[in-house]
């Protein structure tokens, strides 16, 4: 898909900001400079400005012109990712969660822990008009039970849109599901016992191993490095010293450190799967929600004999409440289906047909280029403050996508001991423990920045760096 020029230019601007070429606080040239230099129009580059100025990159000043932005000078190092585990464990994450997951229904409540858009951020108006003409259906059929696999012509438009991704798939190939953890569930099922292991990355989404206790299945590590995401070498040596009968990986934007897999490891993990016969099943739920230049591609897209079980969701980006997920299983299909259809029958008719009209009109599209730029606004003003007011001595992960940050904060700061005194200031977040299954990660907390930005955000992120710093002094 062709970007359009004003992205374009704004690309090349930025690009030379990040060169040096125009330092903090210059001048950017002029709209007439530019407009005879891009041979564009001013509409063009007003529109490439407003994007940076979205993107935090740029500032406009009235009467003056615009400038580059005065970027944060104190530059915190990333977490640590903790050594690989050569050996089996079994998961027990269910009772820590249970403990914390408190959320209190008050009009200065700030919660950074459960990483769901908020709903503001949505399109209501183009949701609205979708779930209205699907009721207009005057033969009522979107009342009866959906096929299996789920509705054809959602399953059609997601095909299409796994070319973005350098993917082909075919609807047929696709069933829909109750969120992505149902379709990692059924595809987990579908090629293990209870008992088998597991190899997934480190740290782990809380979800994923919620899936895996409540399967019985055990699990091996390899550590997610935020910066460089896995390395192939780590799975391999794994894969000698265990009897892996599956992977899970999220490829793009790991939750919690919103790490990447490579494009040269997502090959040679498709290579992997294909040539040991171990499946891969890989959660790109977050793939959409990408900053800057094109949509990455997934481990599926080098899948050549149906090894790779693909899954992924519109949960984290445009309907939570629908639960609409999906899964392209590959070789397994006929099983997942099966499982799918025994575990709780058909997905909603209704929500289904409705998320296919939001893809098919181009309100998904639309939406996904205005929640990005909010996205990125916050990830910029959230990363400041935590700058600002948190502990010296902490670290920080530094996404360009996704929607969560992954923070080690000093020794001895443990923020698990610290939620109950944050819940009773107003504020929650996810403890580093839920993603461990070793309760690792003592020092560590996941912060979501796809709230709506209010001045009772930035005055919660200021109250959990007090906190933060009361306690590392003690």
């Amino acid at each position: 898909m062709k970007e359009p020029v004003y992205i374009n230019l704004a690309n090349k601007i930025a690009s030379m900001i990040e060169e040096g070429i125009y330092k903090s606080g210059d001048k950017l040239p002029s709209l007439r400079h530019l407009q005879k230099e891009n041979n564009a129009s001013i509409g063009t580059i007003l529109q490439s400005f407003n994007f940076l100025i979205d993107k935090g990159v740029i500032d406009s000043r009235e009467r003056s012109g615009y400038f580059v932005r005065h970027q944060s000078v104190k530059k915190l190092p990333v977490p640590r990712s903790l050594p690989a585990s050569f050996s089996e464990s079994e998961v027990r994450i269910d009772e820590l969660l249970q403990k914390i997951h408190k959320e209190e229904n008050r009009s200065d409540f700030v919660s950074f822990a459960n990483a769901i858009p908020d709903h503001r951020l949505l399109p209501f108006n183009g949701i609205k008009r979708a779930i209205q003409n699907v009721s207009r259906d005057i033969s009522g059929t979107y009342l009866t039970l959906e096929q299996r696999n789920g509705n054809k012509e959602l399953r059609e438009e997601i095909s299409k849109r796994s070319f973005l991704w350098d993917g082909s798939l075919h609807a047929d190939e696709l069933i829909i599901t109750n969120g992505a953890k149902e379709a990692l569930l059924c595809c987990l099922k579908a090629v293990t016992q209870p008992g088998d292991t597991v190899l997934v990355q480190d740290p782990c989404y809380y979800g994923i191993l919620q899936i895996l206790e409540c399967l019985d299945l055990k699990l091996a590590t390899i550590p997610s490095d935020p910066e460089t995401g896995i390395k192939f070498a780590d799975v391999e040596n794994i894969a000698q010293r265990l009897q892996i009968k599956a992977c899970l990986f999220v490829s793009n934007f790991n939750n919690p450190d919103a790490a990447s897999i490579s494009t040269e490891v997502k090959k040679q993990l498709a290579d992997f799967a294909n040539s040991r016969n171990i499946p891969i099943i890989e959660d790109d739920l977050y793939g959409d929600i990408f900053f800057n230049g094109s949509r990455p591609d997934a481990i599926k897209t080098y899948d050549k004999n149906g090894w790779v079980m693909y899954c992924s969701s519109f949960t984290k980006t445009l309907v939570p409440g629908f639960r609409i997920g999906w899964c392209a299983p590959g070789r397994f299909l006929a099983e997942v289906s099966r499982v799918k259809w025994m575990h709780n029958g058909s997905t909603s008719n209704f929500n289904q047909r409705v998320v296919q009209q939001l893809l098919s009109s181009g309100t998904y599209d639309r939406h996904l280029q205005r929640y990005r730029l909010e996205l990125n606004k916050n990830l910029l003003r959230t990363t400041e403050l935590i700058e600002k007011h948190f502990p010296n001595g902490t670290k920080i992960s530094r996404p360009n996508d996704g929607i969560v940050l992954w923070i080690e904060l000093p020794v001895p700061i443990k923020p698990l001991l610290l939620y109950d005194y944050a819940i009773e200031k107003g504020i929650s977040y996810a403890p580093g423990e839920l993603f461990s299954a070793k309760n690792e990660y003592d020092n560590y907390l996941r912060l979501n920045y796809c709230n709506i930005w209010q001045s009772k955000t930035e005055k919660a992120l200021k109250k959990l760096g007090e906190l933060f710093c009361q306690n590392g002094d003690k």
